[in-house]
C-alpha cells in the first residue's frame, strides 16, 4: 500500500488561481491508522516502565499477539490476547532495560517464545523480532516492535 500524497502547501499563481504543492508525507499516525502499526496496551506499556510509547507491525501483531476466533475450538488450546501482549511487552521491556546504557543501536533483537496461532503445534516457538527506538511524528522517542526483515512504515 503506498502512502497517500497529502498537500504540504498552497501557494496561487499571479492571476490568484490556486496551485497545490504536494508530496509524499507518510506519519506514524498514519501507519496506526491505515494498520500498518498496532499501538501496545498503553497501560501494559505504562506498568512495563517503557521509556516511550510503542507500537507494533501489523505482521508481529498477528503472529504473536492476536488470536483467531475460533482457535479455541479448533485446538482445545485457550489463549488470551492480553496474556500474548503482555508476554511480548514484557521480553522487550527486559530486553530494552538489559542494554540501556551499554551504547548498543537504536535497534535491539529480542527472541520471544510463543505459541502459533495456525494450528501446528501446541508448543511454545521461538522468534526473532526487534525494538527499534526512533523519532516519532513530532521528534519525541517511539519504539516499534518489528520482524528483524522490517522496517519503520513512515
Amino acid at each position: 500500500m503506498a502512502p497517500p500524497p497529502w498537500p504540504l502547501e498552497t501557494r496561487t499563481t499571479k492571476r490568484g488561481n490556486p496551485v497545490s504543492m504536494t508530496g509524499t508525507v507518510y506519519t506514524r499516525a498514519h501507519a496506526i491508522k491505515d494498520g500498518l502499526l498496532i499501538e501496545a496496551d498503553p497501560g501494559i506499556v505504562e506498568e512495563m516502565e517503557f521509556p516511550a510509547p510503542v507500537a507494533m507491525t501489523e505482521a508481529v501483531y498477528r503472529d504473536c499477539v492476536a488470536v483467531p476466533e475460533a482457535y479455541a475450538w479448533t485446538t482445545g488450546i485457550r489463549l488470551d490476547e492480553t496474556e500474548r501482549e503482555w508476554d511480548l511487552l514484557l521480553t522487550a521491556s527486559r530486553a530494552i532495560k538489559a542494554a540501556a546504557g551499554s551504547g548498543r543501536q537504536p535497534r535491539l533483537a529480542l527472541t520471544l517464545y510463543r505459541v502459533p496461532t495456525d494450528g501446528t503445534t501446541r508448543d511454545a516457538r521461538r522468534v526473532t523480532l526487534v525494538a527499534e527506538s526512533s523519532p516519532g511524528d513530532h521528534g519525541e522517542r517511539v519504539i516499534t516492535i518489528m520482524r528483524p526483515t522490517e522496517r519503520l512504515p513512515y
